[in-house]
């Protein structure tokens, strides 16, 4: 399918403090980010959550992806004369579930089987894996199930001993009715599994993805999928996992873990990751971590979470970046802000900004409260005024805000701001910010060199320990 990601619109850059080599190790380094859960908060507020213990491994797994190699068919689907059947529905039929097809080049359609099922949808009586040539050269398109004693409703649950399909280098063709399913609950329905592996065989299903490697999806697979290298046309409202992908719509659904991937629409999720990738929609932060991204129209804080390493530009006719709706446990750092924030209703505020870069053509980036905590960040073309009894904001701890890092004792750089630097030391007398708060920023920033301010804290603290 060829390079994926090839840089275009891509402009992050390097703002982390004393690596100038950690964006190009950001895959790498996630595993410890990861074990403390999907959005790294807290829980806090509405955001809630606990986190999921099995990221760490997952990228992992997805960072070793590169290469995937498709399994060896066990029977040939075309016209050739090594093909074991003519035709997919064919194959299908005759086959058992497992099994591995590979389909020449051209077009070929199958009709799944299905069972009745006491729960919204039908059990698929059997499932296999295809493996095309390309996404050019095969089409597989599936038609949607019939069955005279029942009314097909569309969904299809795959079974314990089955597992979910498999699609390899191909695209693939599904109607608006299908989607691919496992059941949420494992006992929903009765499987003949030896007592011996039951525990076994019941965690590998809870577990268990669809496949969709090398593959252009026009429809949803539905869900749980995983993919690689893959583009998809339509919008997606399910758990995914992928790598070096392409989104042209709307991507949403209860876990999203992404890497190295493209989304042309908006992004939500209500847990997960999404690392070294750009969302030229709107990002839905919510018990997730937004890391090394481009974020083309903002992002919405809708729950616990962290943004790191990001660009962030604003709203379309807007200068908006940051619209943050209610309490939550989220933080936002070391990352540049090409835009304002807005708080200043409903009690709206997160934990901390720190080691940002705001440039807005605003009269305030930020006007409100925020954060608890605010400060290492540059704020440039607009000012800051921090008023806490705007709107409906009683429910603003007052008393733990603070524009500066007490233990570094540095505070923020104001571009709009002429402070005085009587010590030559770099860091200006004590600012009373504008609002009728008179929140104070007691040692503001003479210029807007954070890398070196940090730096230069941090050899001291090294001298100290000599």
């Amino acid at each position: 399918m060829g390079e994926l990601l090839e840089t275009d619109g891509l402009r992050r850059r390097a703002f982390l403090v004393g690596s100038s080599g950690a964006v190009a190790g950001l895959a790498g380094c996630l595993s410890d980010r990861l074990d403390q859960g999907d959005g790294g908060g807290n829980g806090g507020g509405n955001g809630g959550g606990n986190g999921d213990d099995d990221d760490a491994e997952e990228e992992e797994e997805m960072a070793e992806a590169d290469d995937l190699e498709p399994p060896e068919p066990d029977f040939v689907v075309g016209s050739s004369a090594e093909a074991d059947y003519e035709t997919l529905q064919d194959a299908y039929d005759s086959l058992d579930s497992g099994d591995v097809i590979g389909i020449e080049s051209g077009k070929y359609t199958f009709q799944p089987e299905v069972e009745y099922a006491d729960v919204e949808g039908e059990f698929l009586t059997k499932t296999y894996t295809y493996v095309g040539v390309s996404d050019e050269d095969t089409v597989i398109e599936i038609l949607m199930p019939e069955a005279e004693s029942f009314t097909v409703r569309g969904t299809l649950h795959f079974l314990l001993g089955d597992g979910p399909p498999g699609f390899w280098n191909a695209t693939l063709e599904i109607p608006d009715e299908i989607e691919y399913s496992r059941l949420l609950e494992y006992d929903e329905y009765d499987e003949d599994v030896d007592d011996e592996y039951e525990d076994e065989a019941k965690e590998a299903y809870e577990e268990s993805q669809i496949d969709a490697n090398y593959c252009t999806v026009n429809g949803s697979l539905g869900g749980p999928t995983t993919a690689h290298e893959s583009v998809f046309n339509d919008e997606l409202v399910h758990e995914l996992s992928a790598t070096d992908c392409r989104f042209y719509d709307d991507v949403r659904g209860p876990s999203i873990r992404a890497q190295n991937c493209r989304f042309y629409n908006d992004l939500r999720s209500n847990s997960g990751w999404v690392v070294s990738s750009t969302v030229e929609g709107t990002v839905g932060l919510n018990n997730m971590l937004l890391r090394g991204c481009e974020v083309s129209q903002g992002v919405n804080v809708t729950g616990s979470g962290d943004v790191e390493n990001c660009v962030v530009n604003s709203k379309p006719d807007s200068n908006l970046a940051i619209d943050i709706r209610s309490e939550y446990s989220a933080t936002v750092t070391e990352s540049e802000i090409n835009g304002s924030v807005r708080s200043n209703e409903d009690g709206a505020f997160i934990d901390r900004f720190e080691l940002n870069r705001f440039e807005s053509s605003s009269t305030y980036i930020i006007d409100g409260a925020p954060a608890t905590e605010i400060f290492l960040n540059v704020f440039e073309g607009g000012d800051v005024r921090i008023t806490t009894d705007t709107g409906d904001l009683n429910s603003f701890p007052a008393e733990e805000l603070t524009m500066y890092d007490p233990e570094r004792q540095l505070g923020n750089y104001y571009a709009e701001w002429d402070g005085v630097d009587e010590a030559d030391e770099g860091v200006l007398e004590t600012r009373t910010l504008p609002g009728e708060d008179g929140e104070m920023d007691r040692f503001p920033l003479a210029n807007d060199d954070i890398e070196a301010y940090v730096a230069a804290i941090e050899e001291e603290e090294e001298e100290d320990d000599d």
